[in-house]
């Protein structure tokens, strides 16, 4: 590709695959492989649900590239695909020294199961055509791979019942997905809010499949009910205090601010909209909560005034991230409609007083 039509492809949202680029990532499927051979006969099964785990981020990652590999000319792609599979595949190599670590000692790896999927690129517009049906492609090839498993399992319902219906929700969850890039493909024009719900839609199958392939190998991931995908965060309660730290809570009350403090609340959540990666992070920090790999440090200074957390016994990992010992992390849910993220650092100060919208700003 000539640097003048490299130029172009940028400005059109566009990325192209180089070389490099490309054969790193075959290498890591290689990798990917022979980790696999190697763990044939390995008896410890959170090692061999790990090392699936990297199976499923390298079959994702393959399947959002495949249009840059599939001839001489190396097409581009969309930058939120190139992006996305870049993450995808930046999982990989911890994933493969844990199940290397906890195939030589059970329970020395460092990572907690089961592996979820992660940060979700969004493109902060209309999701491009390309990008959906990259997902399209990597749902289809995480069936493919787990079909024969999963008809096995279904031969032992009790035993499997977590990862049967997670298979389902995924399957069901594809078709949502694909409905609309079926109008999409025959030039229909698909409201935006109909984009969103099939963004969200492939990635629920994604992190469903992710699981399912996690739970064939060692069904014990999938046995807390918080770990399993298909089931409410405490997010979903209709409490306007559902996720606000108990400390905040105290300080408002003394302070004489619980009016104030309702009032944002409501007004917050009427207007933000929840997304699974937030109700993974939030499952994720109740699991590391319980196992005493983090404790509550404080809470974020505004609305909804949720719990910030330091890492005790690390490094920890929530959502995509990977946070070192004695590190502090929040995430913040953004108002006024703004985009929810993940915030890191090495420690936080002590919020003394709280922001407030409207007149009554403190």
């Amino acid at each position: 590709m000539s640097i003048l039509n490299r130029i172009r492809t940028i400005l059109a949202g566009e990325r192209y695959c180089s070389d490099e680029h490309l054969e790193g990532y075959h290498r890591i499927g290689q990798d990917v492989y022979v980790l696999e051979m190697e763990l044939l006969d390995a008896t410890e099964p959170h090692a061999k649900a790990i090392a699936r785990a990297a199976r499923c981020f390298q079959v994702m990652g393959d399947a959002l590239l495949q249009d840059a590999r599939e001839d001489d000319q190396k097409r581009s792609v969309a930058s939120i695909t190139h992006e996305q599979a870049e993450v995808l595949y930046g999982r990989i190599p911890d994933l493969m020294v844990a199940a290397r670590q906890e195939a030589a000692f059970a329970g020395s790896a460092r990572v907690s199961l089961p592996i979820r999927l992660g940060k979700r690129v969004e493109s902060g517009h209309t999701c491009p055509l390309e990008h959906f049906i990259g997902l399209q492609r990597a749902a289809d090839d995480l069936e493919s791979l787990l079909s024969s498993k999963i008809q096995l399992a279904r031969l032992e319902g009790d035993k499997f019942k977590e990862s049967i219906l997670l298979a389902e929700e995924a399957r069901t969850r594809r078709r949502t997905g694909d409905s609309t890039v079926g109008r999409l493909t025959e030039g229909k024009k698909v409201p935006a809010d109909l984009h969103e719900e099939a963004e969200e839609s492939y990635w629920t199958a994604l992190s469903s499949y992710l699981l399912v392939a996690q739970g064939l190998e060692d069904p014990s991931v999938l046995s807390h009910p918080a770990r399993v995908s298909s089931v409410k965060s405490k997010l979903d309660s209709e409490d306007r205090w559902r996720i606000t730290s108990e400390s905040a809570k105290r300080e408002i009350r003394r302070s004489g601010e619980w009016q104030i403090a309702e009032r944002d609340l409501d007004e917050f959540w009427e207007s933000h909209r929840l997304t699974q990666e937030e109700r993974e992070y939030e499952a994720t920090v109740e699991n590391l909560l319980r196992s005493g790999d983090i404790v509550e440090n404080g809470y974020w200074y505004c609305c909804p005034f949720q719990s910030c957390y330091r890492v005790v016994q690390g490094p920890v990992h929530v959502v995509g991230h990977t946070v070192k010992q004695h590190h502090a992390f929040v995430w913040e849910y953004g108002e006024d409609g703004a985009r929810s993220h993940f915030i890191q650092v090495e420690s936080f100060n002590r919020a003394d007083s709280r922001q407030y919208c409207g007149d009554e700003d403190k």
